[in-house]
């Protein structure tokens, strides 16, 4: 059985496509905004690659983008494979996709696992509004990646993100196709 050690964010959207992605694996989640702390992040990417390592998982698959600096060497010592996305916006979008949105200005993009984790987040970098609003000060907005297609549901939740951040939010329709493929390729390169 083949092993995911993925970024909290992604948790509803790998276990949304367990059925249907062709391989049996056992899930690991990360706590979601490790990335805050380099340190922290790499003891825990460490900690579950061990453990994945003494269940003799056939190979590792780790759904992370660039999060870390040295995320190669960190994984080097392990039969991985890293999926192939800078962040978990390119995970789920193409960077084709982000490039044409972008021709509308910059935005701050958020994901299921995103909505329910930017308050621990945020507090991670101290910020409270002003500071968020502050840092944030030159997107145009926030985009809602609805890979779950439950935006109707948390429309109270994008709203508390709107008083937060003051960056108005719109809601982009997104299959799992992409993420899919990912995942699939990653495991397809540990056969190699």
């Amino acid at each position: 059985m083949y092993a995911i050690i993925a970024c909290g964010i992604f948790a509803k959207e790998v276990e949304a496509l367990r059925a249907e992605i062709g391989f049996d694996f056992e899930a690991h989640y990360l706590g979601p905004g490790l990335h805050v702390d380099f340190d922290e992040l790499k003891a825990a990417l460490q900690s579950e690659l061990e453990i994945c390592r003494q269940n003799d998982s056939e190979g590792i698959i780790v759904a992370y983008g660039q999060c870390h600096p040295a995320i190669a060497d960190i994984l080097k010592p392990y039969h991985t494979a890293l999926i192939e996305c800078q962040n978990c916006v390119d995970a789920f979008i193409t960077r084709k996709g982000m490039e044409k949105k972008a021709n509308d200005g910059l935005f701050f993009y958020l994901s299921s696992g995103w909505l329910e984790a930017w308050r621990d987040i945020f507090r991670r970098l101290n910020w409270g509004p002003e500071e968020a609003r502050l840092q944030m000060g030159s997107f145009r907005g926030a985009v809602y990646m609805d890979t779950l297609k439950d935006a109707h549901l948390r429309e109270q939740e994008l709203l508390e993100f709107f008083d937060f951040t003051n960056l108005p939010f719109e809601v982009m329709p997104v299959e799992l196709d992409h993420f899919k493929m990912l995942l699939i390729k990653a495991r397809e390169s540990l056969e190699v």
